[in-house]
């Protein structure tokens, strides 16, 4: 069912297309010939086109699916730069820029292991990036530096480390937007499992060995998510299913899922899909410098990461982030797991919007949210996005 339109105001703007996807619940289907009204940055109703008020300017996309804006949780970078390298507003806007060509409106710049000084750094580059309201910044995803050292994967072993004070300090001291943070079950003890919650931050697992028990306890203290399901993380066995197990036998914990073809065979993708579901399965890029650029080569954390087809490969021949962009990793949920478009495209908007707390904001196409979204054409490129009711270009 349609929203109803308010009577024009001097500010408001009219998005139009062929289709418009709401995503506002499972199954809803596509909305036909309709027009998404906005005003100051929100959704003020979606209608026929024929009732879009009297002179209200209306953008027309034609023969164009608009959906919600993507939303992805794990960017370390992108446009060439990286988060750790770049940890500044112009940094930050640089990898917004990039992923936003690609149907992105919302991420998390995810900033990996380092040291407090460089932590500092990028808490407050983001701080000040809420606070001029950016758009498309959420908050900050620090994916380490409280690894475990068995599972270290391309992170800089040097700084992976147990949580101490300043640490902490870092990590909490968010005023604005989300936090989420990456560490391991053996880091998450019963005292930082209490100064995480009550601070608001949304923990997730990752890069971690854990026995199947120990990430459940993990879970029970608070983890909602695993970073990257089957990737930097003990695998399921038949009898020792581990983290890998523990994530896709909860009924409440949410999985990232890198959608490369290189990270995770499609295989493993499905097994995913119908363990976790639409509401728990999140695809995220972990996307590195590459994305919207022509780089082949490039460092990372102090190492030399080549671009080999689709994989991101440092000098141990071990994967180092991804060059992926959130709207081929939809086209592949299509094509490679067979999933329809609103599916696919659920699993990177309703979804992350759920386990981030935010969808009475973001995530889907109704009267009162963020008037984020992004024009797909018939073979799934991105032609345009709107982030809080600006048409972007770049």
């Amino acid at each position: 069912m349609a929203d109803s339109a308010s009577p024009p105001t001097a500010d408001a703007t009219a998005f139009r297309a062929a289709r418009i996807r709401p995503l506002s619940e499972p199954g809803g289907g596509s909305l036909l010939d309709h027009a998404i009204v906005v005003r100051g940055g929100r959704i003020e109703g979606i209608v026929p086109v024929d009732q879009v008020p009297k002179g209200v300017p209306t953008h027309d996309f034609g023969e164009a699916d608009l959906v919600p804006g993507f939303i992805d949780v794990q960017v370390n970078g992108g446009g060439g730069a990286l988060f750790n390298e770049t940890p500044s507003v112009d940094g930050i806007r640089t990898i917004v820029r990039a992923h936003r060509r690609f149907g992105t409106t919302s991420l998390l710049p995810t900033f990996i292991t380092d040291g407090a000084t460089a932590m500092g750094k990028a808490r407050a580059a983001i701080e000040e990036c809420l606070g001029s309201g950016e758009p498309g910044v959420l908050g900050v995803h620090f994916e380490g530096p409280f690894l475990d050292e068995r599972k270290t994967g391309a992170h800089d072993r040097e700084h992976v480390r147990a949580p101490g004070p300043e640490d902490m300090e870092i990590v909490t001291q968010g005023s604005e937007g989300v936090t989420v943070l990456t560490l391991s079950a053996n880091r998450y003890t019963q005292e930082v499992a209490g100064t995480l919650r009550e601070a608001g931050v949304i923990v997730c697992l990752g890069h971690c060995a854990s026995t199947y028990d120990e990430a459940v306890q993990a879970f029970s203290r608070g983890a909602t998510g695993a970073t990257h399901l089957y990737n930097a993380m003990s695998p399921l066995e038949s009898r020792a299913p581990g983290l890998v197990g523990a994530a896709l036998a909860s009924d409440r914990v949410s999985c990232g899922l890198i959608l490369d073809g290189v990270h995770v065979s499609y295989g493993a993708a499905r097994v995913a899909h119908r363990a976790l579901g639409r509401d728990r399965l999140m695809l995220v890029t972990d996307a590195v410098q590459p994305v919207g650029t022509d780089l082949k080569e490039f460092m990372l954390g102090g190492q030399r990461v080549r671009l080999e087809g689709a994989r991101c490969v440092n000098e141990e021949g071990n994967l180092a982030g991804s060059a992926l962009d959130m709207a081929s990793a939809i086209r592949n949920a299509v094509q490679h797991l067979g999933l329809d478009l609103e599916e696919a495209v659920w699993l990177a908007t309703r979804s992350p919007a759920r386990f981030l707390g935010l969808e009475d904001e973001i995530g889907s196409l109704r009267a009162g949210l963020r008037a984020d979204f992004t024009l797909l054409d018939d073979s799934l490129r991105v032609t345009g996005t709107v982030v809080g009711g600006e048409l972007f270009s770049d």
